[in-house]
């Protein structure tokens, strides 16, 4: 694992060591749910922020950009991955944390889209709009998502 370390070298990060400081705990932890492996997650999120520092200055609402970007990531990964088990690839062990594995043995049983509306509005607790904004759909489609993936969930635990 690469850690990249921003520290207040001047004036012109435009608040992007604080941001780091702030968001990058929780960023890894929606990637990890996102993704079923805290390696993978951290691996995003270093990748989010790395892309993102060179146009810092640019970035209207950096917490929301690099929410949408973890997502965007993710879903990037999950295609490579739906690729990877068409060739029989074993999946990755999980985090080894009891709460984690558990919360991702139920969540990876659902659709990519239905796990990160989940994620978003549990574990992020993001009101619909914003979630809708970061998977870039119609709000009535996050509801739907939820509706959906809460249903299975149910059944899965009966």
């Amino acid at each position: 694992m690469i850690v990249i370390r921003m520290e207040h070298t001047n004036d012109s990060d435009d608040g992007a060591a604080d941001v780091y400081e702030a968001h990058y705990r929780p960023l890894i932890g929606l990637a990890t749910l996102l993704t079923g492996s805290r390696a993978v997650a951290e691996d995003v999120v270093q990748d989010v922020f790395t892309a993102a520092l060179p146009r810092w200055a640019t970035i209207q609402n950096p917490e929301h950009y690099l929410k949408r970007s973890v997502v965007n990531r993710v879903r990037s990964l999950g295609r490579r991955e739906m690729r990877a088990r068409s060739l029989g690839r074993p999946r990755e062990r999980v985090t080894g944390e009891p709460e984690l594995d558990e919360a991702w043995r139920l969540l990876r049983n659902l659709p990519p889209h239905q796990r990160a509306v989940l994620v978003m509005r549990i574990y992020l607790d993001l009101p619909d709009v914003e979630i809708a904004e970061l998977l870039g759909c119609p709000e009535t489609t996050v509801r739907s998502r939820a509706f959906r993936a809460l249903a299975s969930l149910r059944k899965e635990l009966q």
